[in-house]
């Protein structure tokens, strides 16, 4: 999971896109939260999104794999809920580990990003801006 860190960091935003769709922070924190709530309107509550737009991204979740990876029981008198699938837990656990091996293996260029960014608050002087490299395939002749 990811560490705390500063408003002045960069950080890597990443989603997986897999045959069957995408899995990203945002399907990422739903599992997390229904883990945490037990349903999937507690979870949409606490992340401040809708019932609507949750239930649509548990179906898009549980189309990722030939089995669900979200069980949900519908409400009533036995009170409903929802619970990750043995699997479920599997991917959410796996999800965890990649994020974890890509903030680690960026560690040190993010940070000389974020110092860069941070200087670059310094006005320059002159207004010439310096030759930027540019891929190959980008490379224009002058």
């Amino acid at each position: 999971m990811a560490e705390a860190r500063s408003s002045n960091d960069a950080v890597i935003w990443f989603r997986l896109l897999l045959p069957s769709g995408a899995l990203g922070p945002g399907k990422i924190a739903l599992m997390r939260a229904i883990v945490d709530t037990g349903s999937v309107s507690g979870a949409a509550r606490s992340l401040r999104m809708s019932h609507a737009r949750s239930v649509k991204l548990v179906a898009e979740i549980n189309a990722l794999a030939s089995t669900p990876l979200i069980d949900t029981r519908a409400g009533g008198q036995s009170g409903g809920g929802a619970s990750l699938t043995t699997l479920g837990l599997a991917v959410l656990n796996s999800y965890a580990e990649v994020e974890t091996n890509i903030l680690h293996a960026a560690e040190a260029s993010l940070q000389r990003f974020s110092q860069l960014l941070a200087a670059s608050g310094e006005k320059s002087v002159g207004g010439s801006r310096p030759e930027l490299p540019l891929p190959k395939e980008e490379r224009r002749v002058k």
